[in-house]
């Protein structure tokens, strides 16, 4: 946690005071506009947070009424200073405490206010909290900052075949038969249903030639044990440089101990097909560098599997091999037309956005892309924690999924599936073709 004082500090003195607050909408103004509005509310004296389409300004009272004319302003906040605030997460799962109200949404936390006498978020291993840190980027949408548009180029051939190669309804068939096993990690003594999805797993790695392992651990300080699924196909040119592409595949519902009626549709089915499309796809175009297809389990109960696998890695010596981890989580749902698809890194590993961002820009612009820049709650953490380039792509209307964590997330309920499934699959294999290398045809010409 970040005190007042060390804020004030770093960022200057100003900017641990308590000044007036508003939340104003940013809607479709150009990066330029936005970089040159923050620059002026630092120089007056303020401090922002960017979130999706909304910044928060922060500005002495002389200043703020200047900053906000010909602006959008959402809220009225009053007084605020940086420890006055703070972000909580929506979507850990795990041992969650009550929810504070929102000032805004951002990601998969939401901006709140932090009751000076409650900063449960000064504890590091709380990772439902996050502090709140003067003239950041929280989230930024992509499309409405005018960089998706900058960033469009042209199709590369190559590429392009193996975008379209990807099926959406043999990616929600795929979903769907995982949804028909309960795959609670909890289950493993009561319930054999993570153990049939499991064999199911293996028979169809299998069935497209590619080497496959399990990897047996268990679930926290339980007596039950499960397993990773982990298929490998071997670079033909670079077998010794990785591209691990993941998602877990074991489920829940309401109630987190109760292994039955947990069919996980979109958490997690749709990911894990996800991984499972992304194998059939590159059955069919050989890769240059190795490529690891995992379905991880444990997930739900805190990312275990993630865990156990990325450990494994690091104990092996094999973890300086994977240039890219891209996990899949909660791919399929839309509760509209607008395909709107959150990206999840780290600041420090900030460069891994911009293929995504180039890729989504030219061969699937139907999507809008939200940056995220504060992860958490999936199992692209473990690979961030050990600084591995990793990001996650999840849908950004899961949080008004109503039946996330519940009895009914079936395969019925995840409305736009195909649509908003098939586009974060399209460009992720746009990214994983050109992360994993390929041969092209002039090339393959001279050699014969």
């Amino acid at each position: 946690m970040l005190s007042a004082l060390t804020l004030g500090l770093q960022m200057g003195l100003t900017t641990a005071m308590p000044m007036p607050a508003a939340l104003v909408s940013i809607g479709q103004h150009s990066q330029f506009e936005l970089d040159r509005y923050t620059r002026q509310i630092e120089q007056d004296g303020g401090w922002w947070l960017e979130m999706e389409n909304r910044l928060l300004v922060v500005a002495p009272p002389t200043r703020l009424p200047d900053l906000l004319a010909g602006v959008k302003v959402e809220q009225d906040l009053g007084w605020l200073r940086p420890d006055d605030l703070a972000l909580q997460t929506r979507a850990c799962g795990v041992e969650e405490g009550p929810q504070l109200p929102a000032i805004a949404d951002t990601g998969r936390f939401a901006l709140v206010r932090t009751p000076a006498t409650w900063l449960p978020y000064k504890s590091p291993e709380v990772s439902e909290w996050r502090p709140v840190v003067p003239n950041r980027t929280i989230t930024k949408d992509l499309k409405a900052r005018g960089l998706m548009a900058m960033a469009k180029g042209a199709p590369d051939p190559e590429i392009q075949l193996r975008v379209d190669a990807v099926d959406p309804d043999r990616w929600f068939a795929a979903l769907s038969s995982l949804a028909s096993f309960d795959r609670s990690s909890y289950g493993v003594g009561p319930n054999p249903g993570i153990d049939q999805a499991r064999d199911w797993l293996i028979g169809e790695f299998s069935a497209l030639g590619l080497q496959v392992t399990t990897q047996e651990f268990q679930v926290g300080s339980s007596s039950y044990h499960v397993d990773n699924v982990i298929a490998r196909r071997t670079g033909w040119l670079y077998p010794d440089e990785w591209v691990v592409v993941g998602g877990h595949y074991d489920s829940r519902q309401q109630s987190a101990s109760v292994p039955t009626q947990t069919p996980g549709a979109e958490d997690n089915a749709s990911g894990c097909a996800g991984v499972l499309e992304a194998a059939r796809v590159f059955a069919q175009f050989p890769p240059q560098r190795t490529m690891i297809f995992v379905c991880f389990a444990g997930e739900e109960q805190g990312l275990y599997g993630g865990g156990a696998y990325a450990q494994s890695l690091q104990t092996s010596g094999d973890l300086a091999k994977v240039d890219l981890a891209v996990i899949m989580d909660m791919i399929g749902y839309s509760g509209d037309s607008d395909l709107d698809v959150l990206l999840e890194s780290s600041a420090a590993l900030s460069p891994v956005f911009t293929p995504f961002l180039n890729m989504a820009a030219t061969y699937t612009p139907q999507l809008r892309l939200v940056q995220d820049t504060s992860p958490c709650c999936s199992d692209h953490m473990p690979f961030i924690n050990r600084s591995v380039p990793s990001l996650l792509t999840i849908e950004n209307d899961w949080n008004a999924y109503g039946h996330y964590h519940r009895t009914t997330d079936l395969p019925a309920n995840i409305t736009r599936a195909q649509e908003m499934g098939g586009g974060i699959l399209q460009m992720n294999i746009a990214v994983l073709a050109d992360a994993a290398g390929f041969e092209r045809p002039i090339l393959r010409d001279s050699f014969e």
